[in-house]
Order: structure tokens, then sequence, then C-alpha cells
């Protein structure tokens, strides 16, 4: 049988890519409930239905959803 785990040596080897990846997905993250959570007005939706959906769909899908549907252009 094969054996699915990885060594830690084959993964130091993606770290450079991982890293940045991962900063990036909390920084926009971070920005988009502090943006939620001090505005009153957005395009659809209120603020507990953008700060669950934030926080559920965090690895970039919440954020961006966010940012394109629910930001309120003032």
């Amino acid at each position: 049988m094969f054996a699915a785990t990885a060594t830690l040596a084959d993964l130091k080897q993606y770290l450079p890519l991982i890293i940045p990846i991962v900063v990036i997905e909390f920084v926009l993250l971070i920005y988009v409930l502090w943006h939620i959570n001090t505005h009153e007005t957005y395009k659809t939706g209120n603020r507990v239905l953008w700060n669950i959906i934030a926080l559920v769909g965090m690895n970039f899908v919440g954020p961006i959803l966010y940012l394109v549907i629910g930001k309120s252009d003032e």
C-alpha cells in the first residue's frame, strides 16, 4: 500500500509558497472583519450575515465575497 504521509523535509520545500499565502489570507480577513464592524451600510445582507460568511469562508472565499457583493460604495 502507498503511504499518504509527507515527511517534514517534503513540507519544508513548500514553506516559501505557503507562508505568504497564509499571511495574505489573514490580513484580508482582518481587514474585512474591521470593515464589516465599522460600517453601517451594505449592498446586501447585514452585519451578522457578513461576519458569519467572512469567518466560515475564511479561505479567501468569504472575504472576497464580502468585498465583491456586500461592501457598500460609500
